[in-house]
């Protein structure tokens, strides 16, 4: 299988019986170009015989029957598309002969194994969702030196993230941490995830289609169809190993990641990703002013006059059945504590040390021991005001300023 020289004997040979190289002979010395061999009479002022070879200036016209013999020469140790031509360019030539290159170097598998990818297509971006939650993205990021790994969630609406640690990686592992977060933020539609094992598992599958919930898996080794959260991903291994330079917690460090990422205005929308998704601006460590730029009074009226009317009516019912009363105690009035560690059910309901009252604001009672000088801060409901003593009374004593008595 070895390609073999071709000798100059050989190529004389084969060009006798060469219709083409023939025909070519009878146009050069007759002047009578067949049209058949138009790309040779484009030629002619270069062209000439030296015996019965043909010749192009100083390079060698190869016969049909011995080109494929010449190009499996040429490419003897493989050179490529490009050294091949060059190759072949130095010493011979015949017609569309590059095209011939191209065709044996693409259909060479030694070449084709050992060749660069394919270029890539066309970048296609994906639509923004309508809203928030919609199209969500996850990945495993991991392991970390401590063994754990990350689940790092990213909504394609917002770019809202939230990341849970994990040690555990399994189907099963992944869906209660999912469980958890949708039962707070609901179920999305769709649901991006690369091939891991955990993500392609039927169990997996169930568990989004009992939450009608489409599964999308990306193409396996093709990490940028799921571009945003591997692009996150890179963010979040910045941040661990500042962390870990500055030998902080790097849980820690996280939770101070995730609160700046997600009051951060994202490049793209120039909102910040909990400004999109919650409707609202967090707050943080930064001042700022509550503009309500997205829910106004006059926007949510029927939600206020709603809540208002259900309250009202819901103290009206709660004060009925509680047969609540207008407290009678105030500042400077000695009360009782209600015993609230009883220890025996022959224990008095309330403790015998009298206490004074020395602030009181609705409900909210606070009293001071006057034996140790104590504060406490106690309900209304959980004192009992000191009456004075009853005694009877004479005649003399009870007797008023104008002649009457009080029975």
């Amino acid at each position: 299988m070895r390609p073999v020289a071709i000798s100059l004997q050989e190529i004389e040979t084969s060009s006798k019986e060469d219709s083409d190289i023939q025909k070519v002979k009878i146009g050069l010395y007759d002047s009578k170009w067949d049209e058949q061999i138009k790309s040779y009479k484009i030629l002619e002022n270069e062209l000439c015989f030296c015996g019965d070879i043909l010749l192009r200036t100083n390079k060698i016209v190869i016969p049909k029957t011995l080109q494929e013999k010449v190009l499996e020469a040429a490419h003897e140790g493989h050179p490529g598309i490009v050294g091949m031509k060059a190759r072949l360019r130095a010493k011979v030539w015949w017609p569309r002969y590059d095209k011939d290159v191209e065709r044996l170097v693409k259909s060479c598998k030694g070449c084709t194994l050992v060749s660069a990818p394919n270029p890539p297509n066309p970048i296609k971006r994906r639509e923004l969702p309508t809203r928030p939650w919609i199209d969500i993205a996850i990945d495993l990021l991991g392991p970390l030196p401590s063994g754990d790994y990350l689940l790092v969630v990213i909504d394609y609406y917002s770019r809202y993230k939230e990341i849970k640690a994990c040690r555990d990686i399994s189907s099963k592992a992944m869906i209660a941490i999912l469980k958890e977060m949708f039962s707070r933020l609901g179920c999305p539609i769709t649901i991006t995830a690369d091939n891991g094992k955990q993500f392609v598992s039927q169990e997996f599958r169930d568990f989004c289609q009992n939450n009608d919930i489409h599964l999308f898996n990306t193409i396996p080794y093709w990490p940028q169809q799921n571009g945003e959260v591997e692009r996150q991903n890179r963010d979040i291994i910045k941040r661990l190993k500042i962390s870990q330079i500055e030998k902080k917690n790097w849980k820690d460090s996280l939770l101070e990641y995730l609160t700046m990422y997600n009051s951060t205005p994202h490049t793209t929308t120039g909102k910040t990703p909990a400004e999109l998704f919650f409707q609202r601006k967090f707050r943080d460590k930064l001042p700022m002013i509550d503009t309500f730029e997205y829910i106004h009074k006059d926007q949510d009226m029927d939600v206020r006059d709603r809540d208002r009317e259900q309250k009202e009516k819901g103290k009206e019912y709660a004060n009925r059945k509680r047969r609540v009363e207008d407290g009678n105690i105030k500042i400077g009035d000695e009360v009782y504590v209600k015993n609230m560690n009883k220890t025996n059910k022959l224990a008095p309901n309330y403790e015998p040390t009298p206490h004074t009252v020395v602030s009181c604001k609705g409900g909210d009672v606070n009293i001071e021991n006057k034996e140790t000088g104590q504060r406490l801060r106690r309900n209304m409901m959980h004192l009992k005001k000191v009456e004075g003593q009853w005694k009877i009374l004479d005649e003399e004593t009870i007797e008023t300023n104008d002649g009457k008595s009080d029975n």
